[in-house]
């Protein structure tokens, strides 16, 4: 599967890694501790999502979250966290939809995420640009901001988060990083309308469905 970059140049995807509770209010809401190190799951690549429609699941309640997506643009492992930064090709914004209660009831398991995680269309991502998001990003739902985030916000920076995945699973060009989620992720129903955007602009509407 591929992602565009604003260039109109596409990159074939590799893996979807996701890092949990990067940002202290997110742990907190969920009931986490804030976390020593880096822990991070995957997405399955069919659960891809580059369009403007959201499909939920039959019978599944949905969780919105949403999230800096760094597009990695070399292969191996960084030396350092100053050279974990060469590994960033591009920036965007993506929703990581979450089905909660499945997910509670794996974590309750001891189980791994992955299948509350992938379902289709479950990692929303925008095209990738080469410029850093400096600015504020944020999700609304029905004309009403549910989430407000910002990089520095983070417990682990960008090359922190690269640097120790790529010494624990060697990166691959086309790879995609979800960065975490900053606080206020909630619930999506049929026919609810999210906007996402950086500092004033916005850069995509979604239209959430269910799945026929």
């Amino acid at each position: 599967m591929y992602i565009k970059k604003n260039n109109g140049k596409k990159v074939l995807v590799r893996n979807i890694y996701c890092v949990g509770r990067n940002y202290s209010k997110h742990a907190k809401e969920l009931g986490n501790t804030k976390p020593t190190e880096p822990f991070f799951f995957q997405k399955s690549l069919p659960s891809l999502n580059t369009s403007s429609q959201i499909v939920l699941p039959s019978n599944r309640k949905i969780d919105y979250e949403i999230e800096i997506v760094l597009l990695i643009c070399r292969d191996g492992k960084s030396e350092s966290q100053k050279d974990a930064k060469s590994f960033i090709g591009g920036y965007s914004l993506g929703i990581d939809l979450t089905d909660r209660k499945y997910q509670n009831k794996l974590k309750d398991l001891k189980l791994p995420w992955l299948l509350s995680k992938s379902f289709a269309g479950a990692a929303v991502v925008l095209p990738f640009s080469d410029k850093p998001i400096e600015e504020d990003f944020w999700l609304s739902v029905n004309n009403e901001k549910k989430q407000t985030g910002n990089h520095n916000q983070m417990i682990f920076s960008f090359a922190q988060l690269i640097h120790f995945l790529s010494n624990k699973v060697p990166l691959m060009k086309g790879d995609l990083v979800f960065t975490g989620t900053p606080h206020g992720v909630g619930s999506l129903d049929v026919g609810d309308e999210i906007v996402i955007g950086v500092g004033n602009t916005t850069l995509n509407k979604f239209v959430v469905s269910s799945e026929e």
